[in-house]
């Protein structure tokens, strides 16, 4: 089974607890990970749950969260690939070898302007705008849907487009979204988000976000975690599907992928715990009538077209 993975934060947990990416406690590791054939991932650097306003603080987490990840990825080298373009990814890919990207969550980890470059020359394909509360750059969805990007934000926005990142929304206030489409044309992620039509809840999208995410060719990410896919205490991989169903009868069947918030997250679906678990989300959803080209877009093909059409 192949399986792309637009957002975890195993390297934060790794930094912050220690343990390796080849095999550790957590819900990622590469040992559990090689079930899937291709298997790429999107690995976050995590701003953590606190402000950061102190600017020389974001710098140390910075830099810290990017050795970790540069220590991680030369370890395990010999079967996974950092990839910072379609055809990194494609050689990733065609040597059964992890494809490994990097992204930014909570752009208030970039307050240097030598993290920006250092973010820039490490090959971040994505960066978060704001992570859960205000930022010098955005408001976070928890916070408010009045307030969006501040001025400074908006310059950082031209920064990383002009440099190729793509602009994640997840965790981004509502208005914070609508400012983002009136400062860029390119396609925007949504990595880890789902549809709040059918869950209620700050960090999940609005109908007309996800329309505007399709128009333009964005990706996003079904996360499991069971506050975003339903109001009960636990879930079921079931309850995903009236997200999985909703999204796609808005257009989204070329938009969807996996953004499961593995090592973000302490309440998963009863089935899932880890991301070894992922592929019975797809035996669930064949039993309940899904075709297999759904299945295949969802857990992998959409991300890598993306991927090889943009990066």
């Amino acid at each position: 089974m192949k399986y792309f993975d637009l957002h975890c934060d195993t390297l934060f947990a790794i930094a912050q607890e220690g343990g390796t990416l080849r095999k550790r406690g957590g819900q990622v590791d590469l040992d559990r990970a090689r079930k899937y054939e291709p298997y790429a991932q999107v690995f976050a650097l995590f701003c953590g749950a606190e402000p950061l306003d102190d600017p020389a603080q974001a710098h140390v987490m910075f830099t810290t969260l990017l050795r970790t990840a540069q220590e991680q990825f030369a370890a395990n080298a010999d079967g996974l690939m950092y990839c910072r373009t379609a055809a990194d990814f494609d050689r990733a890919c065609d040597a059964g070898k992890v494809a490994a990207f990097l992204s930014v969550e909570g752009a208030e980890l970039l307050q240097w302007e030598e993290d920006i470059c250092a973010a820039i020359d490490a090959g971040v394909r994505v960066v978060t705008l704001s992570w859960n509360h205000d930022s010098c750059y955005a408001c976070g969805a928890a916070r408010s849907r009045r307030k969006g990007i501040t001025e400074r934000g908006k310059a950082l926005v031209k920064r990383l487009d002009q440099a190729g990142i793509f602009l994640d929304v997840s965790h981004l206030s509502e208005r914070g979204f609508w400012d983002l489409t009136e400062l860029t044309e390119r396609p925007i992620l949504a990595t880890h988000s789902n549809s709040r039509a059918i869950r209620h809840h700050v960090r999940n999208l609005k109908d007309d976000q996800f329309r505007e995410i399709c128009r333009r060719g964005g990706l996003t990410g079904l996360n499991c975690y069971v506050p975003f896919v339903t109001p009960n205490v636990t879930a079921s991989v079931r309850d995903l599907f009236p997200h999985i169903d909703h999204f796609m009868e808005l257009g989204g069947e070329y938009c969807l992928a996996i953004g499961a918030d593995f090592d973000g997250c302490d309440r998963l679906p009863d089935e899932i715990h880890s991301v070894a678990d992922m592929d019975c989300l797809a035996e669930e959803m064949r039993r309940h009538g899904y075709s297999e080209e759904c299945i295949r877009n969802l857990f992998f093909e959409n991300a890598a077209r993306f991927v090889r059409e943009y990066f």
